[in-house]
């Protein structure tokens, strides 16, 4: 690992920590310079605004978490205990993620299209292990039905609908 890329994992991790202490939208550059052991303009070489550090911490932290559901889903026995628990786990994850960090509608509607992006890649990452999931549970015998992309495409677009509805109302809970 470069020097460069150890001083944005450090500054990753006490951004986390100033995000979970007081949220997104109240954490300042300064809070997390502060933390870090930095000054605010040191900060700005590596990265724009806040917004920047929580994306790019945010999918890092999140890509590690699937990797490590995805290990521990395949350790449960039979198709229905795996699906129960990767689904029950992500969106567990989901609603922890949205209310650790307090995200204000503004807020979300900043971060929104540079995280689509690389939400995106992810998904697929996810319909693709889920699809390899029913393809054995299939091929064992499990499973009668051999569609398992648009199986492992709906779970997914389901598990996204309810990760929505938190989000909605985080929202609304918010404003009331």
């Amino acid at each position: 690992m470069s020097k460069k890329e150890q001083v944005k994992e450090k500054i990753g991790r006490s951004a986390m920590q100033c995000f979970k202490k007081f949220g997104l939208d109240k954490t300042t550059l300064d809070d997390i310079a502060k933390a870090v052991g930095f000054n605010k303009a040191s900060l700005y070489y590596y990265y724009k605004n806040k917004e920047d550090i929580f994306i790019e911490v945010a999918i890092k932290e999140g890509e590690q978490y699937l990797e490590l559901l995805q290990e521990k889903t395949l350790l449960k026995k039979g198709v229905e205990n795996k699906v129960w628990f990767y689904m029950q786990s992500r969106f567990d994850y989901y609603r922890n993620v949205l209310n650790m960090n307090r995200v204000s509608s503004d807020t979300l509607n900043k971060i929104l299209p540079k995280f689509f992006e690389l939400y995106d890649a992810m998904m697929k990452q996810e319909k693709t292990f889920l699809s390899q999931v029913i393809k054995r549970a299939v091929e064992n015998g499990e499973l009668i039905k051999n569609n398992k992309d648009k199986i492992a495409d709906v779970l997914i677009n389901i598990s996204d609908a309810l990760k929505h509805s938190e989000e909605q109302k985080a929202i609304l809970k918010k404003r009331g």
